[in-house]
This record gives structure tokens, C-alpha cells and sequence, in this order.
């Protein structure tokens, strides 16, 4: 037996790693990778493994820690503060969605509440896709990433009355109203419980064992307390992610909340990653073969249907119709709770295999599909015919710089871009920032400094603000898209132009260099080198010997490109 377990492990792990490192290079989404794994060495393929009850209890507690995470995360001042795109928002798409999908197949003649079940596991996107690619584009502060962060927020928490409905029909393969009703005001009656008795023992608990100084003992206690939750909701009747749910919840209302986040986030991944292997065993490619129409259905559900409902929403908020169809887009993909709703609801009997294979596929191939549709979600400007309202800025814009020459153009007016600024008017130089984030926009006008409301990656703002008579071009946010479309154009309109790109770090210097960079200034060098010289004077050395010793560290600091390496 232990052979067997040991062997299964290796396997698993060998099969994840090759997959996700495949993925990761590629940049897609690790959560595919496992399922691609899964699928691969699942017996409907190599047949290399079957999934055993010690895999499956391992892959269980991937919904728990996941569950146990989005409570950590989930604040009452939070929700109310953002009441109107979660709250409102997130209600709507949620429940809209649900009613369009079980509505739909109520007519077709399936049982409703079988229809409820794929209505929310349609309803769910992937919050881990979708914020890490909003990240990586620099989009999470925008008015669509607001709002789309909002939904996915309020998506997680909707899926609690979905799990205590699986778990109310997994004995008897049925859903029973009453058993339901009970369950849900048992999870009810946990929550208020919870948040009127159990915050300040779990305060006083976690005060005490942070006092020892002993990170295992932390870090025991808090699988102590995740498990035990998930414990008592099992005994109490509910899913187990739902009891971890509570726990995160309390523990997020807490000082120790970072903490405990950043200690448990490793066991979270790789135990979500288990579940997601676990889930591809259980995917049967065979059903694209035998019932290929289904497949291409629930997928057109996935991406259109859902993209449909969402930008409705968008535009019943009175969103801009291009802001709506960017949220629609960002959305329009299946999730992890999704799969986790499909697969307890086939394992308990409530959905047939049949019906819930093909969702199951639809599903995984769309959150394949996601960051590639994230990634291009400005499409929408061009669908919702903006380029004639782009055209109309632009014209706006050339007439605020029609006077500017020998200037410094400004591309993001963030934090850090409005210190440049600062020192722009300091100097008395003559310059122009562009921003696209509404609120740095509005915090850079208050501040006084020249800016205008625009997406410096377009070409038809950077000729409006005169980029071919610009001295400098300074790129001061972190999409690589976007810097290379604004770098190519400074070099096509204006060869003579420096150009000044700020980095997350100094790993991309290279490439940035390559694409036509004259300086990559590394945020983490100038704060890293920032930090040494203060330390060296108050250390007790003169600014002269410390001046030395920065600039010897400078020097060996990426040599073979020294000369474009601003720190």
C-alpha cells in the first residue's frame, strides 16, 4: 500500500510540474496545466493512475484551504465600502446567470434543481486567472478591473448556498427542500455565531501562540483551526469548505490576517493544484468525441451567454458600453468553483456524468482560453466603437499641446509619475503626463500637475501630444505590451528622443533595451541602493565615502549593460 501511495505521488508531482512548467512559460494559467496532467495520466487516457480515496481526501482539502483563503479575505467595512460592484453588481450577474441557465433547461425538461447546480457553476470565473492577468497589464486599478474584481469577489462568496445545497443532496443523490432549508440556516446561524463569539477567542488563541515567537507553532495552529472548522461543518451537516470559510473569516477580521495568508498560501496552491489533478482523472475526452454539440454548447455558454449577461450588468450600473463589454470579456470563462460545484455534485450523484462531463470540458477549456481573452480585452473600445470617441480626445488633447515643443512626455501619472512631475515643474521644464487610471487622473489634476486623460499606448493621443517634438519619453507603469507599442512609435516618429522605461525590476532590462529603451531604470536596484546609502550614513560615514561605495555597486550591477541600467 505504501508503494502504491508513493508511486501515485511521484507520479502526480512529475506530471504537475512538467504541465505547469509548460504553462508558466507560456503564461497561461497554471490551474490548466494541472488539469491537463490529470487528464493525461487519468485512466480515460494513459491510464496511469486511478484516483484512490487517499488521493481524493488530499484533493478535498484543496476546496478547504481555498474557501478557508476567500474568508481571510472577506471584510464587512470592505464589502459595504464597494457595496455597489460587489454587492449590486456581483448579485446581479450571479443571479442572472443562474436564472437564465436553469430557466433555460427547465424548458428542456431537466430537473430545477439540476439546472441551479450548472447555473452556478456557470455563473463562477476564475478570480486566481483573472487578477493575476489584470496584474500583470497594470488594469486592476481601472474602472473595468474595479468592477470585475467586485463580481469575482461576491461570485466567491455565492458559492456557500451551492456547496450547502450539494451537501444537503449528497446522501440521498436528491435535493430535499427541507434538508436544504435546515442546512442553509445551519450555515446561517454559524455565521453570526462566529462573528458575535468565536473573534475575540481566536484573537486572544492567536495573541498568545504569536507571543512564543515560534513560526510552527503559528503555523500549526492555524491548520488547527482551518481544519477544525471544516471538521465541525462536516459534523454539523455542511461541506467542509464551508466551516473553513467561517474560520478564514474570523482570522480576516483580525491583525494576524497578512500572516496568516502569507503561511498558508503555499499549502493552498499545491493542495488546490492536487484538487485540479484530481479533477482531470475524472475528465473524459471521450465525450468531445461522443458528444461533441454539447461540448460546443456549454463553451458558448461559457464565452457569449455569460459575456451577454455580464455586459447588461455592466450597462444597467450605466457603465460606458466599452467599460461593460471589457468586464463581459474579462469574465467570460469558467472558474475554480465551477469545477468544484461539477465534480461534488457528479461524485454525490445529483448531476449524471453525462451531462456534467461536457460543462466539465466546456469549463476547462475556457479558463485555457482566459488569459488570452483578458489579455485583448481593449477590443471592446473598437467593438463599442470608441476609436471615433479616442478621435475626439485626441483632438482635445492636441489642442491642450499644441504649443509644446522640446517637451517631456510623461506616460502614467501614478505615484511614481507624479514625482516626476514634481520635479519636472521644479526644474521648469516643460512636459506633459498622460494617464488612463480615472482616480490617478483626478489625483494628478488636484495636484496641479499637466496631465490629460488618455491611453498612452494608442497612437492617435501620443501624436496629439506631439511625441515627434518631444526631447524625453518617460514610460513610468509595468505592462510590456504597452511599452513596446509606445516604444516602437517614439523610435518611428522620433528617432532623436531618449526614452526612460521604469521596471518592476531588473529582470526585464534586456529585453527592454532591445525594444528600443535608451535607460530601464530597476525599481528594485534604485530602492535597494537608496536603502545601502542611507544605511552607510547613518552607519557614520561622509556622503563621499558612501557616494563611492554606491557607485562601485552600481558599476557591477548587470556589467553588460551598464551604460542602460539607470539606478
Amino acid at each position: 500500500m505504501i508503494e502504491i501511495l508513493l508511486g501515485q505521488s511521484l507520479l502526480l508531482i512529475l506530471a504537475s510540474a512538467l504541465m505547469v512548467g509548460l504553462f508558466s512559460a507560456s503564461r497561461m494559467p497554471a490551474a490548466t496545466g494541472y488539469l491537463l496532467a490529470g487528464i493525461a495520466i487519468g485512466p480515460h487516457a494513459l491510464g496511469l493512475m486511478e484516483t484512490g480515496e487517499g488521493a481524493r481526501f488530499l484533493a478535498e482539502l484543496g476546496p478547504v484551504f481555498l474557501m478557508f483563503m476567500v474568508g481571510l479575505e472577506f471584510s464587512l467595512p470592505t464589502l459595504i465600502a464597494a457595496r455597489t460592484d460587489v454587492l449590486v453588481a456581483g448579485g446581479i450577474q450571479v443571479s442572472a446567470t443562474v436564472a437564465v441557465v436553469a430557466g433555460a433547461l427547465w424548458l428542456l425538461g431537466y430537473d430545477p434543481w439540476l439546472g441551479f447546480l450548472l447555473g452556478g457553476a456557470v455563473a463562477m470565473s476564475s478570480t486566481a486567472v483573472t487578477v493575476k492577468q489584470l496584474g500583470e497589464q497594470g488594469e486592476i486599478s481601472s474602472p473595468h478591473g474595479r468592477l470585475a474584481i467586485g463580481i469575482l469577489l461576491f461570485q466567491d462568496l455565492a458559492t456557500i448556498p451551492f456547496l450547502v445545497m450539494v451537501g444537503a443532496g449528497s446522501a440521498r443523490g436528491q435535493v430535499d427542500l427541507l434538508d436544504l432549508g435546515r442546512q442553509l440556516a445551519i450555515a446561517g446561524f454559524a455565521l453570526v455565531s462566529v462573528a458575535l463569539i468565536s473573534r475575540p477567542i481566536v484573537r486572544v488563541l492567536f495573541s498568545r501562540v504569536a507571543k512564543s515567537r515560534s513560526n510552527e507553532l503559528f503555523l500549526l495552529s492555524v491548520f488547527l483551526v482551518a481544519l477544525g472548522a471544516a471538521y465541525l461543518g462536516h459534523l454539523a451537516g455542511l461541506a467542509m469548505p464551508i466551516g473553513a470559510f467561517i474560520a478564514g473569516m474570523v482570522i480576516g477580521e483580525s491583525d494576524f490576517r497578512h500572516r496568516v495568508e502569507d503561511d498558508i498560501r503555499p499549502f493552498r496552491d499545491v493542495l488546490v493544484g492536487l484538487f485540479f489533478v484530481t479533477v482531470g482523472t475524472e475528465i473524459d475526452l471521450a465525450v468531445v468525441v461522443a458528444l461533441p454539440l454539447a461540448v460546443l454548447i456549454w463553451s458558448l455558454v461559457f464565452l457569449f451567454g455569460k459575456a451577454a449577461i455580464t455586459l447588461v450588468v455592466g450597462l444597467l450600473l450605466r457603465r460606458t458600453l466599452a467599460t461593460s463589454l471589457r468586464i463581459a470579456l474579462i469574465l467570460a470563462h469558467g472558474g475554480e468553483f465551477g469545477l468544484l460545484l461539477l465534480t461534488l455534485a457528479m461524485s454525490s450523484a445529483l448531476m449524471p456524468a453525462e451531462i456534467g462531463q461536457p460543462v466539465l470540458i466546456a469549463l476547462a477549456l475556457t479558463m485555457g482560453l482566459a488569459p488570452l481573452i483578458i489579455q485583448h480585452n481593449a477590443i471592446a473600445d473598437r467593438l463599442a466603437g470608441s476609436r471615433r470617441n479616442r478621435g475626439s480626445a485626441a483632438e482635445a488633447i492636441s489642442k491642450t499641446a499644441s504649443t509644446l515643443d522640446g517637451h517631456v512626455l510623461l506616460c502614467g501619472c501614478g505615484r511614481i509619475g507624479r514625482l516626476v512631475a514634481t520635479a519636472l515643474e521644479a526644474a521648469k521644464l516643460p512636459y506633459v503626463a498622460i494617464e488612463y487610471d480615472l482616480s490617478h487622473f483626478r489625483e494628478a489634476q488636484r495636484q496641479g500637475h499637466n496631465v490629460v486623460h488618455g491611453d498612452a499606448s494608442h497612437r492617435r493621443i501620443l501624436a496629439a501630444v506631439r511625441i515627434a517634438q518631444a526631447r524625453l519619453v518617460v514610460i513610468t507603469f509595468d505592462r510590456r505590451p504597452a511599452i513596446e507599442r509606445i516604444l516602437a512609435f517614439a523610435r518611428e516618429q522620433n528617432s532623436a528622443a531618449a526614452s526612460i522605461v521604469s521596471a518592476a525590476d531588473d529582470r526585464d532590462i534586456a529585453s527592454l533595451v532591445e525594444a528600443g529603451a535608451t535607460i530601464v531604470f530597476p525599481e528594485n536596484l534604485a530602492a535597494g541602493l537608496g536603502l545601502a546609502d542611507q544605511s552607510l550614513l547613518l552607519c557614520g560615514l561622509s556622503q563621499d565615502a558612501a557616494a563611492r561605495i554606491i557607485t562601485t555597486l552600481r558599476a557591477e550591477l548587470n556589467p553588460e549593460l551598464r551604460e542602460n541600467a539607470g539606478v
